[in-house]
């Protein structure tokens, strides 16, 4: 309780120091933004049995937002209500000084409105990814029971359902429940990776102009087609013993989805795996053999998307239905990001997971027909 109010503390004065300076040269609407500061209180979720002995207790922290609002300038804006655009730096004290350290994180986010339009309150749902800095990551020498995170800079991802509530044409109230997630996608190990579940609570200020008008804008009906798509991705990981060999990654995607509306899209799709690492994991098993047919495997997937404007949220589960070496399990699943960088050209970052377990990630071009 004394850290909650310690954070409470703190929010109150950052928004307060920052007023004068931010408050300059407001008076544009283009010049229209919400500082918000916000207090976390939460835990670390043990998602393996080798993690019970790095939580101590409740973790604490404080965040701060800069957020935009879209008012409707733009066609997109009417198609997910006029959603927030923000960026957020956020510190973690993470109940465990000497194996864990600290979590700081900056990341953009959007805050997609789940009601209709209020002026006093909306809900939203913030998707969020950026990087991370743990300040005691593992170390073979002075800190080997850290078998969470084996690298001081990892990526961040966040989601989060909250509520905002207008208290005035100026102040409003923030409130949330969320999920964090912070790897390093098994770049340096080792990598089971930090999955934290927090309740936030804050204020916001609002600078410039305090009352936004929406501008409405007539949604053109949206055309179903399917939207085929190839996508050659690589990553780079290492094994489980840390400070290890890194070893290259590549997998050629071909992908079917159609678009139900603007933002949502459904499907399946194919893809062919190469990993040098199943070399290593062959011959540490006794029986080396860099034949292509026990190195390569193929897989199946289930593709589902959140398309926000030319951005698309991929969510895929998938099922090898070819593979000689059993490490992992037959079931793969991805999550990232793809933007049309053209009408036809994709670029990809995603990340390649076996359940709650990091694989590596993926970075790519696609090519969307």
């Amino acid at each position: 309780m004394h850290r909650i109010k310690k954070c409470f503390v703190v929010i109150k004065i950052i928004v307060f120091l920052l007023s004068p300076v931010l408050l300059k040269g407001q008076n544009s609407p283009k010049d229209d933004f919400t500082l918000s500061a916000q207090a976390h209180v939460g835990y670390i979720i043990a998602h393996r049995n080798d993690m019970a002995n790095l939580i101590k207790g409740h973790i604490y922290g404080v965040e701060l937002n800069y957020i935009f609002r879209t008012n409707g300038c733009k066609t997109w804006h009417k198609y997910y209500k006029y959603p927030e655009l923000g960026v957020c730096f956020l510190h973690l004290y993470l109940a465990n000084p000497q194996q864990l350290g600290n979590l700081e994180a900056l990341y953009p986010y959007t805050n997609i409105r789940l009601n209709k339009l209020s002026k006093k309150t909306s809900f939203n749902l913030r998707l969020a990814t950026g990087l991370s800095y743990i300040s005691k990551p593992f170390d073979r020498i002075t800190n080997h029971q850290n078998v969470a995170i084996g690298s001081h800079v990892n990526a961040f991802v966040n989601l989060r359902l909250s509520a905002s509530r207008m208290i005035s044409d100026a102040w409003r109230l923030d409130a949330g429940v969320g999920l964090s997630h912070a790897s390093n996608g098994a770049y340096s190990t080792p990598n089971l990776g930090l999955n934290m579940a927090t309740v936030n609570l804050g204020i916001g200020y609002v600078f410039g102009n305090k009352k936004c008008t929406y501008i409405e804008d007539t949604i053109t009906p949206h055309v179903k087609k399917w939207q085929p798509s190839l996508i050659g991705v690589f990553g780079s990981k290492q094994l489980e013993t840390p400070g290890g060999k890194e070893y290259l990654a590549y997998s050629l995607q071909a992908n079917m989805l159609r678009g139900l509306n603007y933002k949502n899209s459904l499907g399946g799709g194919l893809e062919i795996f190469y990993n040098n690492s199943t070399i290593q994991r062959w011959a540490d098993d006794g029986i080396y053999t860099a034949k292509f047919s026990n190195i390569v495997q193929a897989g199946a997937k289930i593709c589902y998307a959140y398309n926000f404007y030319n951005l698309s949220l991929p969510v895929e589960f998938g099922v090898y239905f070819y593979k000689k070496q059993p490490v992992n399990g037959m079931i793969f699943n991805r999550i990232g990001f793809r933007y049309k960088v053209t009408k036809h050209i994709i670029a990809n970052v995603t990340l390649l997971t076996h359940f709650a377990k990091a694989d590596y990630f993926e970075w790519g071009l696609g090519y969307q027909f």
